[in-house]
């Protein structure tokens, strides 16, 4: 960078030019750097646009600018290269000789002028320098109100006056018009020849002076035009970036709105065949019994819909189609009068000619103009000499010691006539050049006046766009908002079409339920009757300890050491919170039917085991519907039949790899086949809740001190199996939906592709069909090991998406109605604390599960609100006063309240 753009210090002056768009007249303003704001520079520029007319761009790219973007160092040095790219005419050579110091490591084709280097180019025909100019528009000027008439360019001088006489006295120091009766004619005569000569002179100076004049005049009011033009460019830029943001705009509006209005299209047209479609699917039975004894007659999935109120709705979304179709016709419209491309490159050519005016009239001025000029000059120079020679001999002539000498004065009128015949055309040369740069300097000032008038109509036309394209902007957010209205309208109508689906998607949702009610209240029935067979066991063993032993012991045994030995075990009966909404939600089956339920299992157990003969070693299995670890995926539809002790055995007896039976296997437990176990054993677990009410208030009386320690059958083992299976039934049904979430093909297309395969085979002949049936077992085994390996693969996603569930439902809910160590809990806040130092207290928000405090240690800050995860529950009561430790929260004395730490997840 050369030391002229070197950035200035914070007490050095800045000029910058400001360049006038509508005259190409430039301002100069000089201000210290921290001075260089917006602001300063329109209040200095007030004189000539007043401030809030004002409009300022800066470029190129030409934005309006900003008092950071004047204060770059960037910004100014690009200004500076403007300012050197204008500055075309140093006027003296002091001024070219520090141009040329100054800028002596600058690129010469931005620092040359172009009388030193030949480029004649006024206005640049690229941006590759990296040049900025600051242009100044007004907004009076551009508005439709303002006057159409343009000021009109004139230039000076319009003529220029020659003298008639010799000014001054004579160099001679001869008093012509004292002396004339005085002086011989001889004298007089030269007296004459030096009058001429100064009157010629100072014709000439006079000439001269206006040719600097007028070159001047013409070479300021090209760069103006040269300014016009720029500031045109600018305009244009600016109208550019303003159409490309439009044409931005319309593209992803037009494709976004496009294609909503095609979906929203096709949702009204196919209405009446949707609703169609909809009476086809008909409700499960169960859904139709249950609507019927409500009074209801509901059978398909249209006698869900209120048919006459969606169809107004399709009739109002229907107009509010039709009037957004008219609302972009009318933008489409807009945008399409905001001007075409062959329209913009019209334009844009006769700116092109505009700009070749500009450069056609600076050629013209800086050749034929300023030759005239030059001529003038020399011209000028010659008349000089030629009257410094005609002093010179005069005053040879009329030396003092030679005046009576008229040989000698005689012979000075040879030389001066000479010089008199070839001076006497120099004026009038002169006057003809004259003319010929008056010629110019008027054509250069009705360029410009031309120029100032198209300037004009073009910032007008200029103005319109943009006012017209913000108004077509502010029209795409209305029809935007329009269209938003219309979707949320719309999805009325999409209920519709997604309701088949939708319903596919209930049914699996009413499955998995129940699945989940089955399995609670398995588990829990399963706990209970587990509990009433430990408590079986030990009232027998306290009744043999109380006949044997215990007979011996001394009453302080009983009265005083324990007090409780002669008493019954306690009665666990927890009352378990009944599922209401297993009773509420239709029983919609299985997913399959129940004779496909059969075919499942065994296509399932035989893509595990890889043979259709595995099918024949299990035949319990299948028949039975026994859980096994092949049949993940089929679980849910096989049937868990029955209650009571007979089938839970029955299960354990045939279930093979079952975890529970291996459990049980473990614990030393004898399982035997139902035939084998003696029928008082299998009813016991039915008479388990009447032994508990009769032994409840009862000594110990009525154990056989006789009967064997080894427990033959374990009656809570059945429900423990039967709690088992129904929690495997569950989890698959979650397998299962989130396999039908995920596209996986059901079982049920392998079923239905079998039954065809029957369906051929039984209407071919005996013959046929033993010559089919090879092909076919091939067949079915290239189908199931298919199925195995798409089984194989959907397992692991699934592991996955119910892996990635777990944790999501882990860390996302909130419990409320208890409160275990690793939930979730909302904290908050019941206290703000007092003046005295008392903290601010927390309760958790919980339902019927009052007194639960955050631990002070758990909060920072003074947040409103606390999440966290519960790490530590203390269990305490309430006693003493009110405020001390051990009633820190004002409770009444002798209520439970607990103390939780958390590890906090978020605060508010």
């Amino acid at each position: 960078m050369v030391q002229a753009l070197t950035h200035p210090s914070a007490h050095q002056g800045i000029t910058l030019r400001v360049l006038v768009a509508e005259t190409g007249v430039t301002y100069r303003i000089t201000l210290l750097l921290a001075e260089l704001t917006v602001a300063n520079l329109r209040a200095h520029l007030a004189a000539a646009i007043p401030v809030s007319d004002q409009i300022l761009l800066l470029g190129p790219p030409y934005k309006v600018p900003k008092d950071a973007t004047l204060q770059s160092e960037e910004i100014l040095n690009a200004l500076r290269l403007g300012d050197i790219e204008d500055d075309l005419i140093p006027s003296t050579a002091s001024q070219h000789q520090q141009y040329s110091t100054t800028t002596s490591n600058a690129p010469l084709s931005a620092l040359k002028s172009p009388s030193s280097s030949g480029d004649s180019r006024i206005l640049a025909a690229s941006e590759r320098t990296g040049a900025r100019r600051l242009f100044l528009f007004s907004k009076r000027s551009l508005s439709e109100s303002s006057p159409s008439e343009s000021p009109t360019c004139s230039l000076e001088p319009k003529e220029v006056k020659l003298p008639t006489e010799a000014p001054g006295p004579s160099p001679l120091n001869i008093d012509v018009a004292s002396s004339t009766a005085t002086l011989p004619p001889l004298h007089q005569a030269l007296t004459a020849y030096e009058r001429q000569f100064m009157l010629y002179l100072v014709q000439g100076q006079a000439l001269a002076d206006g040719a600097d004049l007028r070159l001047t005049a013409c070479r300021t009011c090209v760069q103006e035009q040269a300014v016009i033009a720029r500031a045109l460019r600018a305009a244009v830029s600016n109208l550019a970036d303003h159409y490309h943001t439009a044409t931005r705009t319309r593209a992803e509006f037009t494709a976004s709105f496009q294609s909503k209005l095609a979906a929203h299209s096709s949702l009204l047209q196919n209405f009446e065949s949707t609703l169609s479609q909809l009476a086809t699917i008909g409700l499960h039975s169960s859904m139709v019994s249950m609507a019927r004894s409500s009074g209801r007659v509901l059978e398909t999935l249209l006698d869900t819909v209120p048919v006459e109120k969606e169809r107004s709705w399709c009739q109002q979304c229907a107009l509010g189609h039709e009037r957004l179709a008219a609302l972009f016709g009318e933008l489409e419209a807009a945008f399409g009068e905001l001007g075409t491309i062959a329209s913009r490159e019209e334009e844009a050519a006769k700116d092109r000619e505009a700009e070749e005016e500009v450069q056609t009239l600076w050629n013209l001025v800086e050749g034929d103009m300023k030759k005239c000029r030059d001529a003038q000059s020399q011209r000028l120079e010659r008349l000089t000499a030629d009257h410094s020679d005609v002093v010179k001999t005069i005053m040879h002539a009329l030396d003092s010691e030679n005046r009576d000498d008229e040989e000698r004065t005689q012979a000075a009128f040879g030389p001066l006539g000479e010089k008199s015949k070839s001076s006497k055309d120099v004026i009038p040369a002169m006057i003809k050049d004259d003319a010929i740069m008056k010629e110019i300097m008027d054509r250069v000032a009705d360029a410009k006046t031309r120029a100032m008038r198209r300037m004009k109509v073009r910032l007008r036309e200029i103005s319109r766009t943009q006012s017209n394209i913000q108004r077509v902007l502010s029209n795409v957010v209305v029809v935007r908002d329009a269209m938003a209205q219309q979707t949320e309208n719309m999805t009325h109508l999409e209920h519709l079409t997604e309701l088949p689906d939708s319903y596919r998607a209930f049914l699996s949702e009413v499955r998995r339920r129940r699945a989940y009610g089955q399995a609670v209240n398995s588990l829990s029935r399963a706990m209970v009757e587990r509990l009433a067979a430990m408590r079986t066991d030990e009232v027998k063993a306290r009744e043999k300890f109380l006949r044997g032993p215990g007979r011996h012991l001394m009453p302080a045994f009983f009265d005083l050491f324990a007090p409780t030995l002669a008493t019954p075990p306690p009665l666990f009966t927890p009352q378990m919170p009944s599922v209401v909404e297993l009773d509420s939600l239709p029983d919609v089956g299985a997913a399959e039917d129940n004779s496909a339920a059969g075919a499942r299992t065994v296509d399932m157990q035989d893509t595990t085991t890889g043979g259709l003969a595995d099918t024949e070693m299990h035949p319990v299995a299948a028949e039975t519907g026994g859980v096994s670890t092949a049949s993940s995926l089929t679980a849910e539809s096989h049937p868990v039949g029955g209650s009571g002790q007979q089938q839970s055995s029955q299960q354990g007896y045939s279930g093979g790899g079952d975890p529970m039976i291996s459990s049980t296997l473990a614990r030393g437990t004898a399982v035997r086949p139902p035939q084998q176990i003696p029928e008082e054993e299998q009813q016991q677990p039915q008479h388990v809740d009447e032994q508990h009410q009769q032994q409840q208030d009862q000594l110990i009386v009525s154990a056989d001190e006789n009967s064997g320690e080894g427990i033959i059958f374990d009656p809570a083992e059945g429900a423990a199996v039967e709690a088992e299976a129904k929690t495997l039934a569950y989890e698959n049904a979650v397998l299962r939906q989130t396999i039908e979430r995920l596209g996986g093909k059901p079982p049920r297309a392998y079923l239905e592709e079998a039954a065809a395969h029957r369906a051929a085979k039984d209407s071919n002949s005996p013959n046929e069909e033993s010559k089919s049936s090879a092909v076919e077992i091939a067949a079915l085994r290239k189908q199931l090991a298919e199925a195995n390996a798409k089984s194989t693969v959907l397992e692991e996603s699934l592991k996955r998406a119910q892996s990635d569930y777990a944790k999501l439902v882990a860390g996302n809910k909130i419990s409320h109605r208890s409160f275990h160590i690793g939930d979730v809990g909302l904290f908050m806040l019941a206290s703000r604390g007092g003046k005295d130092g008392k903290p601010r207290t927390y309760l958790a928000f919980h339902t019927n599960c009052p007194h639960r405090y955050l631990s002070k240690n758990c909060v920072t800050g003074e947040p409103n609100f606390v999440v966290g995860r519960i790490v530590l529950q203390e269990e305490m009561v309430a006693a003493g006063e009110v405020g001390t430790d051990a009633n820190p929260y004002g409770l009444p004395t002798g209520t439970k309240f607990w103390v939780v730490t958390v590890e906090v997840l978020s605060s508010y």
